[in-house]
């Protein structure tokens, strides 16, 4: 789904100069990204695939993904692995990862490599901060191994940016960093990727920090452990002030001793990184809230680059780009020697590029966005990246800039669809301030970081959106600018508002209750403005905005969004629904007089000053209310029209005129009423809900989706059914799409929601409904059947449930038991027509033919043209070989419905191939009409049905080409093979077309011809060839022959056995256990595969199916493979095994197994064939209560 973007963008007037609370998003308040999410981890493919592969722990998939490491996705996967700090991992794995990422050599210069030599250091570096924060002290040979390693990668890099900036179309030189190059020409340009130089300078000091005899790092650990919660908790005293961040960062540093020194940058860029470790500790305890913990690090990270942008403030644009390139130089050098690497620079401070912290801090907010899912977060990120670009001394610093505004782009391209614009101006800039030399090296800069952020996105395939270049020009380019900022801004404001002011503060508490005051309001209120509990200052975390607030404060001024003078308060102390009607303007008037005696006073009490008011209390509201409850809606309005005049700006009258209209079916001008509502009070979030709710009733199910889920996230909403109406509108926006490619991850959402809702209220029958729909179309049939039980336990006469019962057990082929449910359901509803079909084709199947046809007649005397229940008629009459009477039935169905092509073949089949004395024109004939029916290559039972009568007319040509279309469509499933294999003769004809070599398949058991070519070409190997050698073997526990010269080498199989458990015969010591032995020219090897008694409980009830016990095996140079089954306590049956591509596998290890079923045509199950009476359209539309809007106003 695509954003919803804000219609009103950034007001200009004042009298909106409060912030939304709205997000300019409303679908979702985290936005919809390309890059890493917060659950990036979990959603992960290699991380997902290894988990399906048994590695279940950290260490495991270490270990796996460490014999990856050329790859840029397992590459990726390692470091998100090592990162998440949930991940435990022994030290002895960290330091053989640490060793083998060291140890690791690159071969060639590309861009490619350019990228992948980042991410590989930045993986290291992410080994070694885990590393850092344990126990582990690295030895002296590890960590001096290590440092050889970067000297190694620094040496590669300067190559590789030699190669690449010489390489291109422009035949870029190295002048600028590489004195042994021709200088002439100041304007080539060199393709460099700065995050290396960084990652290098890192990885160098951080390494030179852990010396075994060196002792600050963990003072500085203490201190900053010590120093953040007291930071995060409230002043001891009234009166004391909390420090701001420079205070505290002299407070870290003061009395720091150092053995050898260290680059001046290094001690505030670990205190950074110390924090953001204790940050996340303290955010996965849940001692601090999510918002703490992002703000919290943005407010370092801004607090630290305020002292940064003051030391470059009187200097031009650029101005430090001379010694940046000079110090570039020599560092390259020094890198490149090994031996000055790795002295113990004694006396010596390690060189550094010039603004290194800068470009860190920089770094680590790139990194915050790719985890991060709030909109605060990506637009404060936004403001660093524009202030830090707009006061670049280098271009060490505007290839950061330019980095992070491109990612932000990528994760919300209508968000951020002003950095083009940025780009432009900043180049103008420099223009006007420097040079058109300066503009044109930005532009080559700007070009090759584009360049490089789409070659990081493509190596992990995923999407990069670059910014288009169709933005206004001239002086509307400018004017979209502001407007585009301004709403930028408003996030901001929004998440730094103080709840009773509606405007930004520095300083924020958040209570106990989750709910939020400024910090001054916690010191003169005793209890919770929103709902009322008792504040107790332990229990207050304390939220500094300070730097954040002053840099943006002119900014937040003048897009109107908050007041010049600060200070300003308006208390809620009334209790009117209302901010902002005229009687509550009247009282902040009279507040303001008398705010002084209340502060003298300590014994007057704020309600003695402001009387309580409240338009509830008015008889006319009462009236009002009354009406609505009658349902008397023309009244309601006409008296809520009345009273608005009295109240002009009245925001919960404007919603209880919205929900009369929306009751009345005026859609349009409920809308109208909404967004006059919103603009008075856009915190509120009742008129969203009811918004949506009406988006739901007119099907714009996208818009609904949006509003309800920021009713959600807002923590004031009360309204009883929002996750029912969000899981309504995420269901059926899915299905109004009719567009299945993301349908795993909506159903998922949607279920997600269903599943909050029944926490409630467990026996909430529409919940229940939809959840087993969804759980039908994950094909989680158990979980259907356990949710369906849920519901006739509710209601036993819902007769749709009990049918739709016996269909699921029906695609689990347990029909037998589907018979009874569809019996009960008939027997509720006799006339209903879907219950009477799926009963006698559950007969059909059972070969109750006698059965099957009382149905179908019931059916034809309810409706005499139902053409489905000729059709029936015609296959069990050709079933019990009553040809006549078959050719009947179908010619009637044909004739009733002449677009049933099935009806149609089998009507040509039976009418012309039963008779032997046809000649052969007349057998063409024949031929050319079923070839006139559309899409058979398409159709499986058309295709099977023309298969099967080109084998009959010995058309094995023709035949061929059918099956293998067959074995196209049909990859996952081979029940139709079975139908097919009393022909030997064009099973014959197959092993001669195919050139099929039998020879020693005698020793695999291996005789007929059908056997033969299913295991040469398909690679299918059917049990009851062991027959041929043993006929006494035991199916608990064998072992089948060596396969020798099967497979291709260098490739890697899932191997697939279909199995039927038919019964758990112990509980105890029951198991079964798949085993692969494998024969390589240097080595034996095998792997094993065990069910257990939970494994084998789920498989029990499943009938037949395919299991992969190994679907990534690799085949290399192996002489020959052997497979075999044990089995204990358990009684199971055992068909086939067989080896597919893992290219071609399903992913997953249990695979339904179809019943020969194509002959029949297909049905919907309950949902979708009776949608209209499944899903009540007046269950879904009833959602919004009256009393919900009360109780939210």
């Amino acid at each position: 789904m695509e954003e919803i973007s804000n219609q009103s963008g950034g007001s200009s007037s004042k009298s909106s100069k409060k912030p939304s609370t709205a997000p300019s998003n409303l679908e979702y308040n985290s936005v919809k990204s390309n890059t890493t999410s917060a659950k990036s981890i979990s959603n992960n493919l290699v991380l997902k695939k290894l988990d399906d592969d048994g590695f279940i722990t950290p260490n495991d998939k270490a270990e796996e993904l460490q014999n990856n490491l050329t790859k840029p996705k397992h590459l990726y996967a390692f470091k998100l692995l090592i990162e998440d700090l949930k991940n435990k991992f022994s030290s002895q794995v960290l330091t053989n990862l640490l060793e083998a990422l060291a140890d690791y050599t690159f071969n060639h210069h590309s861009m490619e490599i350019v990228v992948r030599l980042e991410l590989h250091l930045r993986t290291l570096a992410a080994v070694l901060e885990r590393i850092c924060f344990s126990k582990i002290v690295l030895g002296k040979e590890l960590r001096d191994k290590v440092y050889n390693s970067l000297a190694k990668f620094a040496e590669f890099h300067r190559k590789t940016t030699e190669v690449t900036s010489r390489g291109h179309e422009n035949n870029f030189r190295l002048d600028q960093f590489n004195p042994s190059q021709d200088k002439n020409d100041e304007n080539d340009f060199q393709k460099r990727n700065y995050n290396i130089d960084f990652l290098l300078i890192h990885l160098r000091d951080t390494l030179h920090s852990l010396r075994d005899d060196e002792t600050w790092f963990r003072e500085l650990f203490r201190r900053i452990k010590e120093c953040l919660k007291a930071a995060l908790n409230m002043p001891s005293s009234a009166s004391e002030i909390p420090k701001g961040i420079p205070s505290i960062l002299i407070q870290l540093r003061q009395g720091l001793s150092f053995k050898y020194p260290i680059a001046s940058y290094y001690v505030d860029w670990r205190i950074l990184l110390m924090i953001q470790y204790n940050l996340f500790i303290l955010s996965g305890d849940l001692e601090i809230n999510k918002k703490i913990e992002e703000m919290t690090l943005m407010e370092y990270f801004w607090g630290n680059l305020e002292i940064e942008w003051a030391n470059v403030m009187d200097k031009s644009i650029l101005d430090s780009q001379f010694k940046s390139d000079e110090v570039l130089n020599e560092l390259v050098e020094v890198l490149r020697n090994a031996g000055s690497f790795l002295n113990d620079l004694v006396g010596n401070e390690p060189l550094a590029l010039p603004y290194t912290l800068w470009f860190g801090i920089l770094d680590l907010a790139q990194s915050y966005i790719q985890k991060s899912t709030r909109k605060s977060t990506y637009s404060l990120c936004y403001y660093l990246a524009i202030e830090s670009l707009n006061k670049a001394p280098s271009s060490f610093i505007q290839f950061k800039a330019i980095e992070i505004l491109l990612h932000l782009h990528n994760i919300n391209s209508e968000m951020f669809s002003i950095i083009k614009i940025d780009f432009d101006q900043y180049a103008q800039k420099l223009s006007k301030n420097e040079s058109t030399d300066s503009s044109e090296k930005f532009q080559n800069l700007l070009k090759f970081v584009k360049e490089k952020c789409h070659e990081d996105f493509t190596q992990l395939d995923i999407h990069f959106k670059l910014p288009n270049n169709n933005d206004e020009k001239g002086k509307g380019k400018g004017k979209c600018l502001q407007r585009e900022q301004t709403s930028i801004l408003k996030v901001i404001a929004d998440e730094m508002a103080d709840p009773i002011s509606y405007e930004p503060t520095d300083q924020l508490c958040i209570l106990k209750c989750q709910h939020e005051v400024s910090f001054k309001d916690s010191k003169r209120i005793k209890k919770c403005p929103i709902c009322r509990e008792e504040i107790k200052d332990f229990e207050i975390k304390l939220l500094s905005q300070n730097t954040i607030h002053k840099n943006l404060h002119a900014k937040f001024v003048e897009a109107n969004l908050q007041s010049k003078d600060s200070n300003q308060i308006t208390d809620n102390q009334y209790d009117s629904d209302d901010s902002d009607n005229s009687e509550v303007d009247h009282m902040l008037t009279k507040k303001n007089k008398f705010f002084n005696a209340i502060k003298l006073n300590s014994r007057v009490s704020l309600p003695s000053v402001f009387p309580r008011i409240s338009k509830k209390q008015h008889p006319t509201y009462q009236n009002i209310i009354k009406e609505l409850e009658g349902k008397h809606y023309e009244k309601a309005e006409s008296l809520c029209k009345e009273f608005l005049n009295f109240f002009p700006k009245s925001y919960s009258l404007r919603c209880i005129l919205a929900y009369i209209y929306r009751c009345l079916g005026n859609y349009e001008q409920a809308l109208l009423y909404l967004d006059k509502a919103i603009e008075l009070n856009e915190k509120i979030p009742i008129a969203y809900y009811i918004r949506g709710e009406i988006y739901f009733r007119q099907n714009i199910y996208y818009y609904a989706i949006g509003h309800i889920k920021y009713v959600i996230n807002n923590r004031k909403s009360k309204i009883n059914n929002q996750y029912i109406m969000l899981g309504n509108s995420c269901l059926l926006y899915l299905e109004s799409q009719n567009n299945y490619e993301n349908s795993e991850i909506n159903y998922a959402k949607a279920l997600e929601n269903f599943n909050i809702a029944l926490q409630k209220d467990p026996n909430n029958y529409l919940c229940l409904k939809n959840c087993a729909y969804i759980y039908e179309k994950q094909k989680k049939y158990l979980y259907t059947l356990k949710v369906l039980n849920k519901l006739i336990s509710i209601n036993k006469q819902d007769s749709l449930i009990l049918c739709y019962y016996g269909e699921i057990l029906n695609k689990l082929r347990r029909y037998n038991e589907s018979i009874k449910y569809f019996t009960e359901a008939y027997e509720i509803d006799p006339e209903n027509i879907h219950i009477l079909i799926k009963k006698a084709v559950a007969y059909y199947i059972l070969q109750k033919y006698e059965e099957a046809l009382i149905d179908l007649n019931r059916i034809l005397q309810l409706n005499s043209l139902n053409s489905i229940a000729y059709y029936y008629k015609g296959l069990i009459y050709f079933a019990t070989e009553d040809i006549n009477n078959a050719i009947i039935a179908f010619k009637k169905c044909t004739e009733l419905d002449s677009n049933n092509d099935l009806a149609k073949m089998q009507f040509y089949y039976l009418k012309y191939f039963t008779d032997k004395n046809n000649s052969k024109d007349e057998n063409n004939n024949i031929i050319k009409e079923i070839n006139q029916i559309l899409n058979i290559k398409d159709n499986k039972s058309l295709l099977f049905m023309r298969c099967k009568i080109n084998i009959e007319l010995r058309r094995y040509i023709r035949a061929k080409l059918d099956l293998d279309r067959l074995f196209e469509l049909n990859n996952e499933d081979l029940s139709f093979v079975y139908l097919l294999q009393k022909y030997s003769d064009f099973w014959l004809h197959l092993n001669e077309a195919c050139k099929i070599n039998n020879n020693n398949l005698n020793k695999l058991g291996i005789v007929d011809k059908f056997n033969v070519y299913m295991f040469k070409v398909k690679r299918v190997y059917f049990i009851s060839n062991l027959m041929n050698l043993n006929k006494n073997f035991n199916l608990t526990d064998f072992t089948l022959p060596k396969f020798c010269n099967t497979f291709q080498f260098k490739t890697h199989y899932g191997i697939i056995w279909k199995i039927n458990v038919k019964k758990i015969i112990s509980k105890n010591h029951c198991y079964v256990k798949f085993t692969v032995k494998l024969e390589n020219s240097n080595e034996d090897n095998s792997q094993e595969h065990l069910l257990k008694y939970e494994d084998l409980l789920k498989l029990e009830v499943l009938s037949w199916i395919e299991y992969t016990p190994f679907y990534y095996l690799y085949i290399n140079n192996s002489k020959w493979i052997q497979l075999s089954i044990k089995t204990n306590s358990v009684d199971m049956e055992i068909d086939y095994v067989r080896f597919m591509h893992f290219h071609d596998c399903y992913g997953e290890r249990i695979y339904y197994y179809p019943g020969n079923d194509h002959l029949l045509l297909h049905h919907q199950t309950i949902p979708e064939a009776l949608k209209d009476k499944y899903f009540l359209r007046r269950e879904m539309e009833n959602l919004l209560e009256l009393k919900d809007i009360i109780n939210n106003l």
